[in-house]
């Protein structure tokens, strides 16, 4: 641990143990109560005491009768009041769920008599202030799911995702998804606790879960809680823990091309285009994306190890996936779990908690599809230390009106993708397939957190405050190497003779916090702020020669430097509710909020000139050999890559950065109306408006006659203006059989560039409105459910400031309230052709047992979700330049700026699911079966979208056919 981080951590502790701070109720719930007479006069000096999960605790009723037991691991409890002369007061099955606050009333009267109060708590929860969907552990039991934690955003109000997963067949990879106008990159990742997203795929997970080690799981989408950084959709993730009893369960699933159905999809979908694209190579296409064989196994055990003391709990599990794409091009994947975790009542007032959390992954045939063949799929393993995630937490409770929480935690991110080509040279031909290998990737990415939260709690007059502070730090390192084997890459006449790109960049988060939820009567209200700093260096690199010619590209380094900017805001958050009726069944609900984006380490390290490969360009006979001959090798046609001195072949930095480089801000305004027709189930009508400004933006730097002379070699030139470009023209065919003409601009003679970018804030904004209406229902009276009806309109407001380069492909087009669309694919993702917008959407699931206390009695479930179509954005691809810097050669330009022109089919999906459990002294045995994509739908959802190419249009993927899935579980306890 450096210096630096050790005196930020010395920074925090002072601080907080001078003013106390806040818990973020990122893994656990909270119980508030009143003791009152009959009359409901409050009863300072009951003594309360709560049981359930973990060791008992006692508290006193303070001057106002209240007590609060916070920090509670989600499950049941009963909580018991006793005040000398009065009867005692017990209420049972109170159910905690994370991040949600129980309130309990307590009302003792007179005599001898133990009063028992069974009942659960309502849903309804006055003190929570953001927007959240809860999915407790019987609900990834008994309905149907992929059962993994992507599958369940799309259940999520407003949550998009860009895959359709059915059966499992897309749990072998991350899925890529927007929340109610945030995008996937401010997303965050918290299991038990600790925040483990990955800083360089911002927004994404570093690992797998084992989808039975969870208790509990959290998706919160905007709200006033300003523990909370981003406004991207948050998971919390809550795993299993040990309780006084030892129990454990196992299970097996499983589902194969033996109970797959067969494909019901028209032949005419299979490029649709008509006379423009007489091409018949999908004629051979029988089935679309399909399941070889899913397997989901594995066990969970914990109890005691001193009772009311030290308890443990630990799980394993393991996924098969293999797959084939609609050119039967193989994916399979095994990914392998284990958790491990340790709690314990250090005093009756001190609790700690250890946990520990490997994911491993093996994927052979990763990104496989009619575009990557499968010699230039990757083989993608680990890389770096093990485990890939631990921690360690110590609560103390200081009185009955202060809580102080601390926590460290290491996570070890890091993979490999090593092409199944090997050493070939690869080869991308004129219709954008590649042959022979590709690009080798290995990626580092640990980081280390730490942080100390609390609570205060104390009445002003008829005012009750709860004073939450906290703090934290962390530290985020990257090193990716990127390789192109066999010296290069061929793209048809033109060899990019490479050197490996490479670079560390070190990311460090800070943050402070304070807010105060204040209650009188009916109304709550929440007032926050919280300031995070964010900031980068580029520490120093190293890269081999060129492994054919190193010659010509020589072994290099670069000395490190910082990051030339550094972000600090502050972001403000205010939330108000207002319970109608005595009885508190209806809230009203409104808040602002203020967040900040989080800082990825690619722009962290926006300076960094060995981050990508270096190119230099040369004509060559290779003619797509696997293997590239000195002899093959002919004239040099361009100067290199930007990030290339030409007469040196060193380091040369082309990029800038704007020192004043803010970070990207979102406002947002919630309002919305609950209702609790029972307290087990709650209706409720959201509305969402967001306005995101500060975007970053990329600038072409420019110059004025030759970017390699002596004088601009120390530069990075100027930003570009309009009449920098020339207008240029092509034309051609939709699919649907009209003509576009396609207008672009390319530099005008005397104007030139070395592929350098100016990092800034543009003035391009969005504007987001959603709506949703939900509804939640607990499982009681044999049946529960859970489900939402969505809608979002969300929109570029784009300046005509900002037409420096009229060629404009941010958003899917050119014109100002164009829809945003979030685009799916990059250089390593396997759905380059989904653009994530839907306009609607909705979710229902739901379980209903049919006679459970007969012998015979089985339970039913079902889910059922729907969307709009995605865009499908047809573009054509335009080389700007003699040879472009990244491999592909050029950029893609929309031919339809409206993202309503051309959309794959509505998606209407239905699974089932039917179980019987049986039980023996004990022990319990459930045998279940899912039925995935029960109506066999076989939408299509990616196309070759660029046009102008005998592939253009054709199928890339298919959603995968119905399947069964069987499975048993035996639990015990």
């Amino acid at each position: 641990m450096n210096r630096k981080y050790l005196l930020a951590l010395a920074a925090v502790a002072v601080l907080l143990f001078l003013s106390g701070s806040a818990s973020a109720q990122l893994q656990t719930g909270s119980i508030y109560g009143n003791v009152i007479s009959d009359d409901g006069t409050a009863l300072p000096g009951a003594t309360v005491t709560l049981t359930g999960v973990g060791a008992p605790q006692v508290q006193v009723s303070d001057e106002q009768g209240k007590f609060r037991f916070l920090g509670l691991s989600p499950g049941i409890y009963t909580v018991k009041a006793e005040l000398q002369g009065y009867v005692t007061m017990e209420r049972k099955e109170l159910d905690v769920s994370v991040g949600r606050n129980t309130d309990v009333e307590l009302p003792l009267g007179f005599g001898d008599t133990i009063n028992v109060v069974g009942g659960e708590a309502q849903l309804l929860d006055s003190r929570r202030f953001s927007q959240e969907t809860s999915i407790s552990r019987v609900e990834m039991d008994s309905v149907p799911s992929a059962r993994d934690p992507w599958a369940l955003l799309s259940t999520v109000p407003g949550v998009q995702t860009d895959r359709i997963n059915v059966g499992g067949n897309e749990s072998g990879q991350q899925s890529n998804f927007v929340g109610p106008g945030s995008l996937c990159t401010q997303a965050v990742w918290s299991l038990d606790g600790m925040v483990i997203t990955d800083m360089s795929a911002v927004g994404s997970s570093p690992g797998y879960f084992d989808f039975e080690s969870f208790e509990e799981m959290q998706i919160t989408t905007g709200g006033s809680d300003a523990s909370v950084a981003t406004g991207g959709v948050v998971l919390n993730m809550v795993t299993r823990r040990g309780t006084d009893q030892w129990r454990g369960s196992a299970r097996y699933l499983t589902g194969d091309d033996g109970s797959q159905s067969d494909i019901d999809l028209d032949s005419s979908e299979l490029g649709q285009a008509g006379p423009w694209n007489q091409n018949t190579a999908q004629a051979q296409i029988r089935q679309g994306n399909r399941i070889v064989e899913v397997a989901d196994y594995g066990a969970e055990v914990g109890g005691p190890i001193v009772k009311d003391k030290l308890w443990i709990w630990g799980s394993y599990g393991e996924q098969k996936i293999d797959l084939l794409t609609v050119n039967d091009f193989s994916d399979d994947s095994s990914i392998e779990d284990w958790n491990l975790k340790l709690n314990g009542q250090v005093t009756p007032s001190n609790s700690a908690s250890a946990f520990f959390w490997q994911s491993d992954k093996v994927k052979i045939g990763r990104n496989a599809g009619p575009l990557r063949p499968q010699e230039t799929t990757w083989n993608q393993t680990g890389f770096g230390p093990d485990p890939t995630a631990w921690k360690v937490e110590d609560t103390q409770i200081v009185g009955s009106s202060f809580y102080l929480t601390g926590m460290f935690s290491v996570v070890n991110g890091g993979f490999e993708l090593a092409p199944q080509g090997g050493d070939k040279l690869p080869f991308l031909n004129s219709q954008g397939v590649w042959n022979n290998s590709f690009l080798h990737v290995q990626v580092e990415r640990p980081q280390q957190q730490a942080k100390l939260d609390a609570s205060n709690f104390f009445a002003t007059g008829n005012l009750s405050h709860e004073l939450k502070y906290g703090a934290g730090y962390r530290v985020v390192e990257q090193t990716t190497l990127n390789r192109w084997p066999g010296g290069g890459l061929d793209v048809g006449g033109v060899v990019l003779l490479s050197r490996d790109g490479k670079a560390t960049v070190e990311a460090d988060y800070g943050n402070l916090f304070v807010q105060d939820t204040v209650s009188m009567g009916n109304l709550t209200a929440n007032i926050g702020l919280r300031w995070d700093r964010q900031g980068g260096e580029l520490l120093d690199t190293n890269v081999e020669a060129n492994p054919v010619f190193p010659e010509l590209l020589p072994a290099t380094s670069f000395q490190g430097r910082d990051s030339g900017f550094e972000w600090s805001t502050l972001s403000p958050r205010l939330g108000l509710t207002y319970a109608l009726g005595e009885q508190h069944k209806t809230l009203l609900r409104a808040s602002y909020s203020r967040f900040a984006d989080q800082l990825a380490t690619a722009f962290a390290g926006w300076l960094h000139p060995l981050g990508a490969p270096q190119y230099r360009y040369f004509l060559t006979t290779n003619d797509g050999g696997p293997i590239l001959e000195p002899g093959e090798l002919g004239d040099e046609i361009a100067p290199p890559s930007g990030n290339i001195n030409p007469f040196t072949l060193a380091p040369l930095i082309s990029n800038a950065v704007d020192p004043n480089l803010n970070a990207p801000i979102t406002d947002e305004l919630l309002v919305g109306i609950e209702h609790a027709i029972r307290p087990e189930l709650v209706v409720g009508l959201n509305f969402n408006y967001r306005q995101l400004r500060d975007l970053l933006e990329t600038e072409l730097l420019v110059f004025d006659g030759d970017p390699y002379s002596a004088e601009n070699l120390g530069r990075t030139g100027r930003v570009h203006r309009r009449d920098d470009y020339v207008p240029n023209a092509v034309t051609g065919v939709l699919p649907n059989g009209e003509s576009y003409s396609l207008n672009y601009w390319t530099l005008r003679n005397g104007v030139n560039t070395r592929n350098g970018f100016l990092l800034e804030n543009g003035d391009r904004e969005q504007e987001f409105l959603g709506a949703s209406l939900s509804i939640q229902k607990r499982l009681a009276n044999r049946w529960m459910a859970r489900g939402n009806v969505s809608w979002q309109d969300w929109t570029w407001d784009i300046p005509d400031s900002e037409n420096e380069d009229p060629t404009d492909t941010i958003g899917g087009g050119i014109v100002n309230g164009t829809d945003v669309l979030q685009g799916s694919g990059t250089v390593s993702g396997s759905k380059g052709n989904v653009f994530i917008n839907s306009n609607w959407s909705y979710s229902l699931t739901g379980l209903y047992q049919v006679a459970p206390d007969a012998n015979w009695g089985f339970n039913v479930a079902a889910s059922l979700t729907g969307r709009e179509g995605y865009p499908i954005r047809y573009a054509r691809r335009i080389n700007r330049a003699p040879i472009a810097d990244t491999p592909g050669v050029g950029i893609d330009i929309p031919v339809i700026s409206d993202a309503n022109e051309f959309r794959a089919p509505d998606v209407h999906l239905l699974d089932l699911r039917v179980e019987k459990e049986f039980r023996l002294s004990g022990f319990g045995f459930t045998v279940g079966a899912d039925l995935f994509n029960a109506l066999n739908e076989s939408y299509v959802l990616q196309r070759q979208s660029i046009l102008g190419r005998t592939n253009s249009d054709h199928v890339l993927e298919v959603v995968s056919p119905r399947i069964l899935r069987l499975g048993v579980r035996l639990a015990w306890r």
